[in-house]
């Protein structure tokens, strides 16, 4: 798995906290499944 850094505005910064917080799940989680889904609906 690869590692990379990600910058957000404070106020996406604090939507995924809550999220994260809501949810129990980690921000890591979070942001990969955002993206792999993201990436589904590009290539779909």
């Amino acid at each position: 798995m690869k590692r990379v850094s990600v910058r957000f505005a404070d106020q996406e910064h604090e939507g995924l906290a809550a999220l994260s917080e809501q949810t129990e799940r980690s921000l890591n989680d979070l942001i990969r499944e955002a993206v792999r889904q993201y990436l589904e609906k590009q290539a779909g």
